[in-house]
């Protein structure tokens, strides 16, 4: 048969571990670590992304994209009233398509959205922090 009594041994001695002379400085390193508070990397990383954002914003502006998607929402609009006024009883659309909101004051809700949304998110970081 076989001795498990050299098996047991082993399993008891390597499950506890063995206590060394900075455990309990290094302890204190860690926990010190840990409690850091990570409010400068968040005003690196929001700074940073507000910077990205600025720049795409600036390239978006300067490529001519927002005037070139005017254009082309000038052209369908054109496009669409001129189909739909061929339609009998659609005045009523066709009204509804003319009031729409342009192309810039939708990125502007949506960016005043987002921004909300940011707020939000901060918000209850902040609180759950406290």
């Amino acid at each position: 048969m076989v001795d498990h009594s050299f098996e047991m041994d082993l399993d008891r001695r390597f499950s506890e571990a063995p206590t060394l002379p900075d455990a309990e400085a290094f302890a204190q390193r860690v926990t010190s670590r840990l409690d850091r508070g990570w409010t400068f990397r968040q005003l690196l990383i929001g700074g940073l992304g507000l910077a990205g954002g600025l720049i795409g914003a600036g390239q978006l502006v300067g490529s001519g994209l927002l005037s070139r998607l005017h254009g082309l929402s000038v052209q369908s609009d054109a496009l669409v009233k001129s189909g739909v006024a061929r339609l009998p009883g659609t005045r009523g659309v066709t009204d509804l398509l003319s009031a729409g909101a342009s192309i810039d004051s939708h990125g502007l809700w949506m960016s005043a959205a987002l921004a909300v949304v940011a707020v939000g998110l901060f918000v209850t970081r902040a609180i759950r922090e406290i």
